[in-house]
């Protein structure tokens, strides 16, 4: 077992280890962890970047002076690893180093969710031992299936896909504003391509195929009571069909032979596995909000390109907008009456911002396109300000008392916040 050990935590002896392109974002969050004493939770789709990150952390440590040996990695998705406790590997650990008790341990757990008991076993260290302990986990479920054991022990993270900028520092340096074309060329990379970090570096259909798969056979159909395992792929395939668009579980179930409380109930897993996300309606009603149909987006485009095509800008434009506002916490839903629509609306009936993405080269207010936009100001007519996101129209006009603001995709996805400001 020590060799096992030494093999995962080369730093004990010195050894310097891959800890991979930086998540600045994420990464620059570390001292203020350390400040909490709280176990952090990362969560996740696999291949996200998680483990990569608690190397970066790892290394960070180390280079602000903690003793390497007084930091313990543990794969916990290894088989050798996973059937013993976590209080054992750390007692191990311990006993190597001959540790004394009141010195203070890094503990980083992979994959924390495949240990058994590990709820437990997390909460008797938390409450015993001097230590710092960082997890990550690959399924939502994994909070759940807690039960509140620890609850105001653990503070819980998202680690999302690369967003755009990440997108481009992981294709190269960022290029200079002044050269827009260069960004209208790598948005057009990112919507296809998505943002799981190892398909950025080398896109490739049999890696996203073999992730997809990865993800189903052990985040869903292992966990979960699902007899048919191709129907997840399949519902996943009509969702990617028909992102943007209100989803009638109905037809959904109609189409795949399933009631409509299966196919709600499998969307559910889906969104516990981190391949889609569901969005309300945009209203004061909360049985609205509830009975309302959803919006269904994928967490990465990238798994829509596999599934439907290199086609459908539009919807992938919009997919990415969507995920821009996850990134950043910002709630939203879509306005809708009859057949007319706003993608995304955020903020309160008193201060609405509208946000509409139209991925096209040319501006008609008169367009019919917009008439969803018309119905808004006409229900909302103190309406600030609209938020129109192009493919690269940049403009700005005025609509009675409201601003309309037209910008390129990439535009907004650079300087998200400061659009985003109602």
């Amino acid at each position: 077992m020590n060799t096992l050990y030494y093999t995962f935590n080369p730093w004990w002896e010195g050894k310097d280890f891959e800890s991979g392109i930086d998540r600045t974002k994420y990464r620059d969050s570390l001292p203020a962890l350390l400040k909490r004493r709280q176990i952090e939770v990362i969560i996740g789709s696999r291949r996200t970047g998680k483990t990569t990150l608690l190397k970066q952390f790892i290394k960070d440590l180390i280079k602000h002076g903690v003793s390497p040996r007084f930091i313990l990695y543990l794969a916990l998705d290894h088989p050798a690893l996973s059937n013993i406790p976590i209080s054992e590997h750390l007692k191990n650990m311990r006993k190597l180093f001959m540790h004394e008790r009141e010195k203070k341990i890094f503990l980083f757990l992979d994959e924390v969710q495949e240990s058994p008991r590990w709820e437990i076993e997390l909460k008797s260290i938390y409450d015993i031992e001097n230590i710092k302990i960082f997890c990550t986990g690959s399924t939502s479920s994994l909070i759940r299936r807690q039960r509140g054991r620890l609850t105001g022990r653990q503070i819980v993270a998202t680690l999302y896909p690369l967003s755009f900028d990440e997108f481009i520092l992981f294709k190269g340096p960022m290029p200079s504003l002044s050269e827009d074309y260069r960004y209208e060329k790598l948005v057009e990379e990112y919507l296809p391509i998505g943002g799981y970090p190892e398909n950025v570096l080398n896109p490739s259909v049999e890696y996203m195929s073999n992730l997809l798969e990865d993800i189903l056979a052990r985040d869903l159909i292992r966990l979960y009571p699902i007899k048919k395992g191709f129907i997840l792929k399949d519902l996943l395939r009509l969702i990617a069909s028909s992102v943007g668009s209100r989803t009638s579980f109905n037809k959904l179930g109609r189409l795949l032979g399933l009631s409509v409380d299966t196919v709600k109930e499998y969307v559910n897993y889906l969104e516990s596995a981190f391949l889609v996300n569901q969005m309300e309606k945009w209203t004061t009603s909360y049985s609205e909000k509830v009975y309302a149909q959803k919006k269904i987006y994928l967490w990465d485009t990238g798994i829509k390109t596999l599934l439907t095509g290199d086609t459908d800008e539009g919807n992938k434009a919009e997919n990415v907008v969507y995920m821009e506002l996850k990134r950043r916490n910002i709630p939203c839903g879509y306005f809708a009456e009859s057949e007319r629509e706003v993608d995304f609306v955020i903020g309160n009936i008193d201060s609405p911002l509208p946000i509409e993405v139209k991925y096209i080269s040319s501006f008609d207010w008169t367009d019919r396109r917009f008439s969803g936009i018309k119905l808004f100001l006409h229900r909302f007519p103190n309406t600030e300000k609209v938020l129109l996101i192009s493919k690269d129209v940049e403009t700005e006009i005025k609509v009675n008392r409201t601003k309309i603001e037209i910008i390129p995709l990439w535009r907004f996805l650079l300087s998200s916040e400061s659009y985003l400001k109602s």
